[in-house]
């Protein structure tokens, strides 16, 4: 008798912490969160014992993560170098109401597939145009955000997010990002990456 047994693999889920978003940190917002970390840290000092290190280190950290969190804002869910949210980072009110409206008028499209040929008319009408606005809006926003981050780049606070691009680029461009191992003419397995790309 053949018996075979498969193995199921569990992943555990990390849940997501939230992140606070410190690119928020701009000139505009530097001296109002300033302001409100001397503000807490000052009113926090006289509970500070001087004996226990770990307290005066960890109560104004926590102070600074609390404002932070309240001035920057927090972000909950994968980073902006995840697949699914690397393209989304200029996207702003006006484009979600247009794409929304967008898709208001397709589900409309879609129930008037069954009616008469002038409201399916109409509906493709109403369609084509929220359409058409959406392609104009998501063209002009988009344009609009790669112009300020090129300006930003150029830039002497910009000057590490270069490389940091260049890093996100090189790691979509490798073809050899899901191989696990590979043997070679004699049939020995190599694991190792820079071993593979010599092959």
């Amino acid at each position: 008798m053949d018996l075979v047994l498969q193995r199921r693999v569990t992943r555990s889920v990390r849940p997501m912490q939230p992140r606070i978003l410190w690119k928020n940190l701009n000139e505009v917002k530097f001296e109002t969160f300033k302001a409100s970390v001397l503000e807490r840290v000052e009113a926090g000092v006289d509970t500070v014992t001087h004996d226990d290190a770990d307290q005066m280190w960890n109560s104004p950290a926590s102070t600074i993560r609390d404002v932070a969190k309240v001035a920057l804002g927090v972000a909950v869910g994968p980073s902006r170098g995840h697949k699914s949210s690397r393209e989304s980072w200029w996207i702003n009110d006006e484009v979600q109401t247009k794409v929304a409206l967008k898709q208001l008028r397709f589900r409309e499209l879609i129930t008037f597939r069954e009616g008469t040929r002038d409201d399916r008319t109409k509906a493709e009408e109403r369609y084509r145009e929220a359409k058409r606005e959406a392609k104009k809006v998501v063209s002009r926003v988009k344009d609009k955000a790669y112009e300020d981050l090129y300006k930003k780049l150029d830039s002497k606070e910009g000057a590490n997010d270069i490389y940091m691009i260049a890093k996100a680029r090189e790691r979509k461009r490798r073809d050899i990002d899901n191989i696990k191992y590979i043997k070679d003419e004699v049939g020995l397995t190599i694991v190792k990456e820079d071993k593979i790309r010599k092959i």
